[in-house]
């Protein structure tokens, strides 16, 4: 079966910035809710309630939004960080009325990314605790890397003990030459991507620069901190509390002994924010494991989640490809010309497929949305835009007409919360606040990821679901045309060709010790 060439779905996106360099998309799984960066205002959208505001203060038209993310699925605290050109970076859970952390930079952020998963910690508040944290990488336009853990207390805990959590400063990292274009993590947090503005895609072992005690676990669970977990503490441990705000200065280092002090600029809103001598560890340049070179700028970056060890990324405007790597060796396993910028690289979850997403074409193509096999490379689908963005079904080259561009992209489970469904069918206050109660109200019910929607999604403008997307979803893709559009991408059609050998020559011992599957059925789950 074919995927449809026209959007199912089209937001209206007045004032989105038209720059390879920002990322102003973000999907949480956790409440159905997408965030949109448009110049200097956040906006969200869900199929429940609509558009909505964040309580975000006011900020001056120059101050755009470089970048947003969303907390992992499975930590279930709906945290969006945003990312602004002043250096501002803001943290604001939709479970809560307020914004809880904003820390200025002495650089532009240029890409903030969330770990796919919670991370295991002590926590900073209650000595002796385990806690659920989230790691956080921030990308600067000096090209380093600010790894965050965030401590988030629920609502029980915040208000008993008037605390709203921390953000500790685990490590700044000298990633890159120039600005960071893209951040993205391993599915078992193991490895740690960057792209940069200098042509390099830089991957970071993680054990290797981070202490094992701030490094933490990689949890797949979902058991978090209770309130009756913290009755156990004693009261002395109850009692105390945490002073260690950030501390303006230098931070020593197993790889240096002499650093440049942090800005004094970082300051925190409400939370705590902790970075001290023996926490913050200052990583040098050249400390990577593996430098990934290309020819442009490195944006779209991303880890197979059923195969940690494969890694594909996507080059600017005069690289115009897609390249596979094994990340233990850091081996390039193919390379597929696109022949345009590659702005956006999204997986299946279900097969060995990929979808790229694209901005400038050289030589002109009217194609925007492209489907790959793996690691046959061979092409299954292609999304043709028409003029300025626009949907059409010619597939014509015509030089004179500009298409428009795919300006980034984030997956859409098309299986909302089923809060969403229950209030679809219901009225009731469509503001932040009614928002704000229907997700404290629905998590206090049981575990969000237990109560998503598994029935089959509603009718959908533009026709049936194709059964992959049912399955698996669709791409929310942004456009340089100023809209968001909602694209069903993969396809359930003929099986894909085999390829002939895997990328080790066939060798099923080698392929197995580096830690590539043989490929086989092409259906993962």
């Amino acid at each position: 079966m074919v995927v449809p060439t026209l959007p199912f779905r089209i937001l209206d996106a007045p004032l989105l910035r038209d720059d390879f360099y920002c990322s102003t998309l973000a999907y949480s799984t956790t409440s159905g809710i997408l965030a949109v960066g448009l110049n200097h205002r956040v906006y969200l959208w869900s199929e429940a309630f609509g558009v909505q505001h964040p309580p975000f203060t006011d900020q001056h038209s120059s101050n755009y939004v470089t970048s947003l993310s969303f907390s992992s699925e499975n930590g279930e605290k709906g945290i969006l960080a945003v990312g602004r050109q002043s250096g501002a970076l803001c943290l604001w859970s939709v479970f809560d009325s307020e914004v809880r952390f904003e820390i200025n930079h002495p650089d532009t952020i240029t890409c903030v990314a969330f770990k796919q998963m919670k991370s295991r910690r002590i926590s900073e508040r209650f000595q002796h605790v385990e806690v659920d944290t989230e790691d956080l990488a921030v990308g600067d336009d000096s090209g380093n890397i600010w790894y965050y853990s965030v401590e988030w207390p629920d609502d029980e805990i915040r208000d008993e003990f008037d605390w709203q959590g921390s953000m500790t400063l685990i490590a700044k990292i000298s990633a890159h030459t120039q600005q960071v274009c893209g951040i993205s993590w391993s599915p078992d947090g193991v490895y740690l991507a960057t792209g940069g503005n200098d042509n390099a895609c830089m991957l970071f072992e993680l054990q290797d620069i981070i202490p094992p005690r701030e490094l933490g676990v990689t949890s797949k669970c979902t058991n978090t901190l209770s309130q009756s977990y913290l009755t156990s503490v004693s009261e002395n441990t109850r009692q105390q509390l945490l002073h260690r705000h950030f501390i303006a200065g230098s931070s020593p280092s197993p790889f240096h002994s002499e650093i440049a002090p942090v800005s004094a600029a970082l300051l925190s809103r409400v939370g705590s924010l902790i970075s001290d001598r023996d926490r913050t560890v200052m990583v040098p340049p050249n400390y990577q494991k593996h430098r990934l070179s290309h020819s442009a700028a490195v944006k779209a970056i991303a880890f197979a989640p059923w195969q940690p060890s494969l890694l594909a990324t996507g080059g600017g405007s005069n690289d115009r490809a897609i390249h596979f790597f094994h990340t233990p060796s850091g081996a390039c396993l193919a390379t597929i010309n696109v022949y345009a910028q590659v702005t956006g690289l999204i997986w299946s979850k279900t097969r060995r497929e990929i979808v790229a997403t694209f901005g400038f074409a050289q030589p002109e193509h009217p194609f925007r949305i492209a489907v790959f096999a793996w690691p046959s490379c061979e092409q299954i689908a292609a999304i043709p835009w028409g003029p300025n963005g626009s949907s059409w079904d010619r597939i014509e080259n015509e030089s004179n007409v500009d298409c428009g561009r795919a300006l980034c992209a984030v997956s859409y489970p098309c299986r909302p919360p089923t809060y969403v469904l229950d209030k679809l069918d219901s009225p009731g206050g469509s503001s932040i606040s009614s928002l704000v109660n229907q997700l404290r109200s629905t998590r206090r019910g049981g575990n969000v990821h237990c109560r998503r929607a598994v029935v089959r999604p509603r009718a959908k403008e533009g026709g049936l679901w194709c059964p992959r997307t049912v399955e698996e979803g669709c791409i929310i893709v942004a456009s340089s045309d100023q809209s968001v559009k909602f694209h069903e991408v993969w396809s359930s059609g003929r099986k894909h060709k085999r390829a002939a050998s895997g990328p080790y020559g066939g060798s099923e011992i080698l392929e197995g010790i580096e830690g590539l599957e043989r490929p086989g059925n092409e259906v993962i789950r």
